[in-house]
């Protein structure tokens, strides 16, 4: 009875020590903070009115600003700029449906709201074309000079390439984290410029970096001269641009922001 007694009194004590560690394993336990989902701020139908006008605008004035500058690069900078200018407190001053589309893979912007600047970059372009033929007598858009296999591979890179760099400059001026300045008129200066030296790496293709352009201008050029094979390349002006945009995004959030902040 005695060893009984003491057998339990033993295992009574083992549980009395036993239960202070398990307290003490659970105190130490943390729970992972998971960062909170970004979520595209959401638009009310007179924002995205907002929008349509004014991306439509703005786009317009910078279509005819490449028709009008003959290929200058310090033009089409400069008509950029302008462009942004107008439209930049209302619409973020895309003119450009590869920057919205590098904010929608930033889940800066909705996919409906996407659709939205792309009508009015589309509408913006040939509507700018329109313009320019009847003040300047001029239709022009860009093109691809041969169909061999290394001249096209050359234009699908350099409009990529281009765009990349052009779209990545964007970011790194408009996102707070890694602001150059916090000047609007120096703000949309650096994108001009962005824009300037972007093109010197698209040369052989024209330095488009714009999808509503080389849709828009070539869709009225072919429209207006009935000649559809004008539209036969349109895609390099298309998707090479939407391709520089997206890894512009990656690489932004991916490598560019997370090395800053170590």
């Amino acid at each position: 009875m005695e060893q009984s007694k003491q057998i339990q009194e033993n295992e009574e004590h083992q549980n009395v020590v036993q239960q202070p560690q398990t307290h003490l394993i659970q105190l130490d336990v943390e729970e992972p903070n998971e960062p909170p989902v970004k979520r595209p701020t959401p638009k009310t139908f007179g924002d995205l009115t907002i929008i349509f006008i004014f991306e439509t605008i703005g786009t317009g004035l910078f279509a005819y600003g490449i028709v009008a500058s003959n290929g200058s690069d310090i033009l089409i900078a400069a008509y950029l700029y302008a462009a942004i200018f107008l439209t930049c407190k209302f619409t973020g001053g895309h003119v450009n449906p590869a920057v919205s589309f590098s904010f929608y893979c930033d889940d800066t912007i909705s996919s409906w709201t996407l659709r939205i600047y792309w009508t009015a970059q589309l509408l913006g372009a040939v509507g700018g074309a329109w313009i320019a033929y009847l003040i300047l007598g001029v239709v022009t858009s860009p093109s691809i000079k041969s169909t061999n296999i290394e001249w096209m591979l050359a234009d699908l890179c350099g409009e990529a390439f281009g765009t990349f760099m052009f779209v990545l400059f964007i970011h790194i001026q408009v996102h707070e984290q890694t602001r150059q300045t916090n000047n609007d008129i120096a703000g949309i200066a650096w994108i001009a410029l962005a824009l300037f030296f972007s093109r010197q790496l698209s040369s052989h293709s024209g330095g488009c970096l714009n999808p509503a352009m080389g849709v828009g201008l070539e869709l009225f050029e072919a429209f207006w001269l009935n000649d559809t094979t004008k539209l036969a390349n349109f895609w390099v002006f298309l998707f090479a641009p939407l391709f520089g945009a997206y890894m512009a995004s990656i690489f932004y959030n991916s490598i560019y922001l997370p090395l800053l902040k170590k």
